[in-house]
């Protein structure tokens, strides 16, 4: 799909003085003249054209916003209104974001959200973070995003507030079909399209159908995209959504071309360029219209400062002409005295003129120097500017690629709403060595058993977090796809898989290319446990006894017992017992006193040591402790700890 709708601020201003802003423009006044007013009323008038003003430039000159604004936000401290205040930094901070300032914009959306939260206005903290998480997703700050969408999303669902849920999620739904992940965006998608349906909001549901349409197209599901796309035209044409209706109509030219359908294709996209051309009419013919208004009203001006001028040089005229016979007076009384000493004054002033001549071609020689010499000054810094560029751009480049891919592990990561469903009384401790992390969890809820994995990938940094992707992507297909269900017969597949990406790729040579894994599955109704590794063992912990279910010591990728099945262990569950799965970041950290390794050994004590505190706390211990160990040794490798108790 070429366009897509945007993501766009759920930003709603009541104010009790709306209606009478509203009478201002039903009265047809040009801007000029809603300048004129605002100039010329006393403090407590001027309000209503503010707002007015604010409103019109927000859209066609945010330079002039942000000034009104700024005046207006003057007024309201000085009065001490919470609601101007409130509106004035929503204003700028929009203003900002539309001229692309994106610092500037987080500047005030942040004063907005510092005022809600000093306030207590609930409503309004879930709208600042939605701001600001639109202005870090424009600036590819995507962790920051997804950050504040998912505090958006939480106020939003605490106060039971439907229609900001709607815009959360076609916000996260846009932040994923940015990122590529279509799958992701459509889910979020579907969410917004069912509040919609229960808001009965003909413009959201138009807006959803449209959304689905062209996610649908991307994931290749062409009927699907049909439908939905069908059915946002009818709702569109019904309610004259003339802007959605031209969307959906290119959106739809594209899907029939993508199926080789090339009648149907041109007929809509003949649609799409007729509703393209007519609103680019209506746009110039605005703009034509506030431009013939300005005409007339200079034209007007110059009439009356031409007949000033002409008042003022009739004035002057008459003084000259008085002036002048007094002159001819004087002149006629000297002529005879002037006129003996004119040639000698003659003379003198044909050889200044010469002299003057000379030095103006002088002055003109140097000046053309001068400008030849400032020309190949700028010509040389133009050259030096572009070469700092490239240089600029080229560590950009190698940083953006490495945060990009951050963006992509975190966004396939399982949610922290997820995360805490299937670990319940449980924790996750994740810290990578890198921007980008080797170690990966996945966690999934199917019926009455949730699986759990904690994985090492080959490595860590960029070719972990590659290898770490793939393995996250099979693990959807075996679980969901395949609907595999057992720890042992999983891995086999992860393996199988892994195998031929790497046989694919003419890697399979590459020994080392694979994983280290431990895969539980926990039946809550049967009290049962199964368990399979690669490697990683599994810590056990029942009335104070801690016991380790070893796992096969062979990874999940190409090796000389790629043929041999994974075991899988089965264990009888109590309440109250505990389960742990590492990864060996933790253990072969370099520390302590000699610099050594901390081992397993230590881990199983710091285990036993702590079991009987509640997860938050073994957490936090865990984690101090291993900072504590490292001090200031460099992490050596991705860190990650899953402790689950039944």
């Amino acid at each position: 799909m070429k366009k897509e709708l945007p993501a766009i601020f759920f930003i709603i201003f009541l104010f009790s003085f709306l209606v009478e802003t509203q009478s201002v423009f039903s009265q047809n006044y040009n801007i000029d003249s809603l300048e004129t007013l605002l100039k010329n009323n006393s403090e407590e008038k001027k309000i209503p054209y503010y707002y007015a003003l604010t409103d019109y430039y927000i859209y066609n000159a945010p330079n002039k916003a942000i000034r009104l604004a700024n005046e207006f936000l003057i007024y309201a401290e000085k009065h001490d209104s919470t609601e101007i205040i409130d509106y004035c930094y929503q204003i700028i901070g929009e203003a900002y974001y539309l001229q692309e300032n994106i610092s500037k914009s987080l500047e005030y959306f942040k004063k907005y959200l510092d005022l809600q939260i000093k306030i207590n206005n609930q409503n309004g903290i879930a709208k600042a973070y939605n701001n600001l998480g639109i202005v870090y997703r424009a600036s590819n700050d995507y962790t920051r995003a997804i950050e504040c969408y998912e505090k958006s999303l939480e106020i939003y669902q605490k106060i039971n507030n439907i229609s900001g849920l709607s815009g959360i999620y076609i916000n996260l739904g846009v932040l994923h079909e940015y990122l590529n992940l279509f799958a992701q965006a459509r889910d979020f998608y579907n969410r917004s399209l069912e509040i919609e349906l229960k808001l009965e909001d003909p413009d959201g549901i138009a807006t959803s159908y449209l959304n689905l349409g062209g996610i649908h197209m991307k994931l290749k599901n062409y009927e699907n995209a049909i439908d939905f796309c069908t059915k946002s035209i009818e709702i569109c044409i019904l309610n004259d959504f003339s802007h959605t209706l031209e969307i959906n109509y290119e959106v739809l030219s594209q899907t029939y071309k993508e199926l080789n359908n090339p009648s149907e294709a041109l007929k809509y996209f003949e649609k799409f360029i007729e509703l393209k051309d007519l609103r680019h009419n209506q746009e110039s013919n605005s703009s034509i219209a506030e431009l013939e208004v300005k005409y007339q009203a200079d034209k007007k001006q110059q009439e009356i400062d031409l007949l000033n001028k002409e008042k003022t040089q009739k004035h002057n005229m008459n003084i000259i002409f008085i002036i002048g016979l007094i002159l001819f007076s004087i002149l006629v009384v000297v002529v005879l005295l002037i006129n003996k000493t004119r040639r000698r004054n003659n003379n003198i002033l044909r050889t200044q003129n010469d002299n003057i001549l000379v030095q103006k071609e002088e002055i003109e020689a140097q000046r053309d120097e001068i400008e030849a010499q400032r020309d190949e000054i700028k010509r040389q810094k133009d050259i030096s500017d572009i070469q700092t560029k490239q240089i600029v751009k080229q560590n950009k480049d190698t940083t953006d690629s490495i945060e990009y891919a951050k963006h992509i592990q975190i966004a396939l990561f399982p949610d922290k709403i997820t995360l805490q469903k299937v670990l319940k009384q449980g924790f996750c401790l994740f810290k990578p060595k890198d921007i980008v992390s080797g170690d990966f969890y996945w966690v999934a809820q199917i019926g009455n058993r949730s699986v759990i994995v904690a994985a090492d990938c080959t490595g860590h940094g960029v070719p972990g977090a590659f290898m770490s992707i793939i393995g996250i992507n099979f693990l959807n297909e075996i679980v969901f796809d395949e609907n595999t269900i057992s720890p042992n017969v999983i891995l086999n597949q992860l393996r199988k898989k892994i195998i031929k990406t790497m046989v694919s790729a003419n890697r399979i040579d590459e020994t080392k290319d694979g994983m280290d894994i431990s895969l539980i599955i926990i039946d809550h109704d049967e009290m049962t446990l199964e368990y399979a590794g690669a490697y990683n063992n599994l810590f056990f912990i029942r009335d104070h006894m801690l016991d380790t279910v070893k796992a096969d010591r062979m990874p999940v990728g190409i090796s000389d017992k790629a043929m041999i099945p994974f075991t899988n262990h089965k264990i009888k569950v109590q309440t109250g017992d505990l389960f742990y799965l590492f990864t060996d970041g933790y253990a072969d950290q370099f520390g302590g006193e000699f610099r050594k390794k901390f081992r397993a050994g230590n881990l199983r004590e710091l285990l036993l040591e702590i079991h009987e505190k509640d997860m938050p706390e073994q957490k936090r211990i865990l984690h101090e402790t291993f900072l504590k160990w490292k001090g200031e040794q460099p992490q050596v490798d991705d860190i990650l700890a899953i402790g689950i108790r039944i």
